[in-house]
């Protein structure tokens, strides 16, 4: 999926990702096998992630097909866990301290339960070949950010602050639905006056 673009028609590599993820949705049966590869990598993560998540929803409570779809949103990983439908599972690896006190991560190729315990992109900066300065900023900078968004009260937080969010725009829809009702009985009233006028 999305392993290329069509630039010259306008269509990014997330665009051709999302066309194509639409074209599954809209085309999967229950006796379908579906496998999508990292879905929403190609936006901003708040969006990616719900995009994902939105998908693989669909996919098992309504589509109720089989498939393997695989993910780097670790919290996706954690909101499904649960489900008796999904089967959350990683591909094992060994982590050791290496040169530079930078992890040194190999790859075993054998599917585990459960999710992974965490990514692992400053190896992938250290294979590249990365200086170490740089390796080190990252990886305080990643200490930092699962320091805050792995923390289960930054998550209930951000959580009240959605619930907030979905309780402003459902009562807003509660208006907008009578505002349609007032405007429907308005149009019938004067339709009705209307007649009146004809008849008499």
């Amino acid at each position: 999926m999305g392993a290329r673009d069509h630039i010259i028609t306008g269509q990014s590599t997330f665009l051709t990702e999302l066309s194509e993820t639409a074209s599954v949705l809209t085309s999967a049966t229950r006796n379908s096998f579906v496998a999508l590869d990292e879905l929403g990598r190609g936006t901003s993560t708040s969006d990616g992630q719900a995009i994902a998540e939105s998908v693989l929803q669909y996919l098992v409570h309504e589509t109720q097909c089989r498939g393997m779809f695989s993910t780097h949103y670790h919290r996706l990983a954690a909101n499904f866990v649960k489900d008796s439908r999904v089967s959350v599972c990683h591909m094992a690896c060994r982590v050791e301290m290496g040169t530079y006190g930078v992890e040194e991560v190999t790859f075993l190729y054998r599917l585990t339960p459960g999710s992974c315990p965490k990514s692992y992109g400053i190896n992938v900066a250290r294979l590249a070949g990365v200086p170490p300065s740089v390796l080190y900023k990252a990886m305080a900078k990643s200490n930092d950010f699962e320091a805050i968004y792995g923390n289960p009260q930054h998550e209930d937080k951000e959580m009240g602050a959605v619930q907030g969010l979905i309780h402003v725009a459902k009562a807003w829809k509660h208006e907008q639905d009578s505002l349609v009702v007032n405007i429907t009985m308005l149009r019938e009233i004067q339709q009705k006056a209307q007649l009146l006028l004809v008849e008499s």
